[in-house]
C-alpha cells in the first residue's frame, strides 16, 4: 500500500480541510498510511527565484519546507486540495510548489504519482474550477510527475458544504483508495 502525503491548499478549517480529513480517517480505516500539511499554516518562505537550488539542490532557506520535502520524498502518492482562488489554486499552495523546485532541480519528483482535487464555490458552468486544474497539471508536466486521478467539487462556498455532497465525496474516496490498494 502507498504511503500519501495530503497537502492542504487552505488554512481555513473549511472545504479542503473537511476533504482532507474524511480522506485521512478513510486511509487509516483501508491501512493506507498517510501525513496531511497545511503549507499555509507553517512558516515557508517566499522563493526568491535565486536559482541556488538548480546547481545543488537544496533551498538556502531555513524553514518548515526542509521538513516537507523529506515528506514529499517519502510519500509515494501526493495529493493536493485546492479550494479556487479567482479560477486559480490557492497562494499557499502555489508557494508550497514553488518552493518544491531543490527536488525539480534534482528530479526528485520525476514519475511521482499525484492525485489533484480542486474545490470551487460556485457551479463548474458558471466559475470554472478548470483554472486551478490547469495550474496543477503544468506542475505536474514540468516536473515530470504522473497525474493519476482527479476530481472536482464545485459549490462549496461555505465551510461545511463538501460535507453535503456526500455521495460525491464516497465516490471520489473509493476511486482514490482503489488506486491506492
Amino acid at each position: 500500500m502507498a504511503r500519501v502525503l495530503i497537502v492542504v491548499g487552505s488554512r481555513r478549517k473549511g472545504n479542503s480541510y473537511n476533504l482532507a480529513n474524511i480522506l485521512n480517517n478513510s486511509f487509516a480505516n483501508s491501512r493506507i498510511s498517510s501525513d496531511i500539511i497545511t503549507p499555509g499554516n507553517q512558516k515557508i518562505y517566499l522563493c526568491t527565484g535565486c536559482m541556488d537550488c538548480d546547481k545543488n539542490g537544496v533551498c538556502d532557506f531555513k524553514d518548515d519546507m526542509e521538513e516537507n520535502i523529506n515528506l514529499v520524498n517519502n510519500a509515494e502518492v501526493i495529493i493536493f486540495i485546492t479550494p479556487t482562488r479567482w479560477n486559480t489554486l490557492s497562494g499557499d499552495l502555489k508557494i508550497f510548489m514553488d518552493r518544491l523546485n531543490p527536488l525539480y532541480s534534482t528530479k526528485g519528483l520525476k514519475d511521482k504519482k499525484i492525485i489533484s482535487l480542486v474545490i470551487g464555490s460556485k457551479k463548474r458552468d458558471e466559475y470554472s474550477l478548470d483554472g486551478a486544474m490547469t495550474s496543477i497539471t503544468s506542475f505536474i508536466e514540468g516536473c515530470d510527475a504522473k497525474l493519476i486521478y482527479k476530481a472536482y467539487f464545485d459549490e462549496c462556498l461555505d465551510f461545511e458544504d463538501i460535507l453535503k455532497q456526500g455521495e460525491h465525496v464516497d465516490k471520489v474516496v473509493k476511486d482514490i483508495i482503489k488506486i491506492l490498494e
